[in-house]
C-alpha cells in the first residue's frame, strides 16, 4: 500500500564571468579544498558549520503538507547550504554576500506548509528545523548571472555563538556568474477525458532554445482532492544540450482526483508552464 491509499484510508493531513555551464547536481566530499567540491574551508566557529554549499539555476524541493517541487527562473538561481548548529539558530541571522548586496534567505513561490528538503539539503530551513539537533539548510534567491568576486554566505549570531564567514568554492562561484539554459514548451498531450482510476498519461516536449548545455527541471502537478495532503507533483529532471529537445512521458494514478465528476486541471511549473483542462468523470455506483 503506498502512501495516498493510506493517507485516503485514515484521513490523516501530513503533508562578469559569461557563458554557460551545465548543472548537473552532485555531493561535495568530505574534502575541504574549495576548488573542486561543494565543501568549505573549516569554519570560523566551533558553533556554527556551513557546509555542502551550491548553485543552482533551478531546484527541487519536498514540503509537508504539500506537494513540493520545482522553482526555476530566467532571471533568479538559488544558494543552497547545509547548516550544523550546537543550539537553536535564526534565519534572520544568516545572509548571502557579495562586496556591494546582500540577501536574506528564503524561497519565493514554493507550495505546502514548510520545504523539508531542498536540492538535497535536509533537515527543513533554518529556525524551523525537523529533526531537533540534526542538520537544516539555508537557500537564498538571487539575481542571475551574479558577478561578484567575494560571494559568501554570512553569520552574524547571538552571544553564545560566534560569527562566521564562508566563502562560495570556486566551482560554484563560476555557476553563479554563468548564464542559465532556456527551455521553450513543444507540446503537452494528455486525454481530452478519462474515467476516476485510470492511468492518465502525458507527454511533454520541451526544447533548450539557449546556447547553454543545462539541466532541465518541471513539475507536473495532479490535484487528489479525496487525500488532504497535498496534490500530486512529478518531477522531470534530465540534462539537455543546447539546441536539442526533451521528451518526458508519466502515468498518472486518478484514483483520489475528485468526488464528482468534473473538469481537472494538470498544471506544469518550472523551466516551461502550462495547463490542461480534463473531463473526469465519477462512477456514482
Amino acid at each position: 500500500m503506498n502512501r495516498r491509499e493510506i493517507l485516503a484510508l485514515c484521513g490523516c493531513s501530513v503533508a562578469g564571468i559569461t557563458g554557460c555551464l551545465s548543472q548537473t547536481p552532485q555531493q561535495g566530499d568530505d574534502n575541504t579544498d574549495t576548488s573542486t567540491d561543494g565543501k568549505t574551508d573549516e569554519p570560523r566557529t566551533d558553533a556554527v558549520t556551513v557546509d555542502d554549499i551550491v548553485v543552482r539555476k533551478a531546484v527541487t524541493y519536498e514540503s509537508t503538507m504539500g506537494s513540493g517541487g520545482v522553482l526555476a527562473g530566467d532571471d533568479r538561481q538559488y544558494v543552497v547550504a547545509s547548516v550544523q548548529a550546537d543550539g537553536d539558530l535564526r534565519d534572520a541571522d544568516f545572509t548571502f554576500e557579495t562586496e556591494v548586496e546582500s540577501w536574506q534567505p528564503g524561497l519565493p513561490d514554493t507550495t505546502g506548509a514548510i520545504n523539508r528538503t531542498v536540492e538535497g539539503h535536509d533537515g527543513g530551513p533554518v529556525g524551523r528545523s525537523f529533526g531537533g539537533d540534526g542538520p537544516s539548510y539555508l537557500a537564498f534567491a538571487v539575481p542571475s548571472p551574479l558577478s561578484a568576486s567575494n560571494p559568501r554566505i554570512r553569520y552574524e549570531g547571538s552571544a553564545n555563538a560566534d560569527d562566521g564567514e564562508w566563502p562560495i568554492p570556486d566551482a560554484e562561484r563560476e555557476h553563479l556568474g554563468a548564464d542559465g539554459p532556456r527551455f521553450e514548451l513543444d507540446s503537452l498531450e494528455v486525454p481530452e477525458e478519462l474515467s476516476q482510476g485510470e492511468q492518465l498519461s502525458v507527454s511533454l516536449t520541451a526544447t533548450n532554445v539557449s546556447d547553454c548545455d543545462g539541466r532541465f527541471l518541471s513539475a507536473v502537478y495532479w490535484p487528489t482532492k479525496q487525500v488532504e495532503d497535498d496534490d500530486e507533483s512529478h518531477i522531470v529532471d534530465r540534462e539537455v544540450r543546447a539546441g536539442d529537445d526533451v521528451t518526458a512521458t508519466l502515468e498518472i494514478d486518478t484514483r483520489y482526483t475528485t468526488y464528482e465528476s468534473e473538469p481537472v486541471t494538470l498544471s506544469v511549473r518550472g523551466h516551461v508552464s502550462a495547463e490542461r483542462e480534463i473531463a473526469v468523470e465519477v462512477d456514482s455506483a
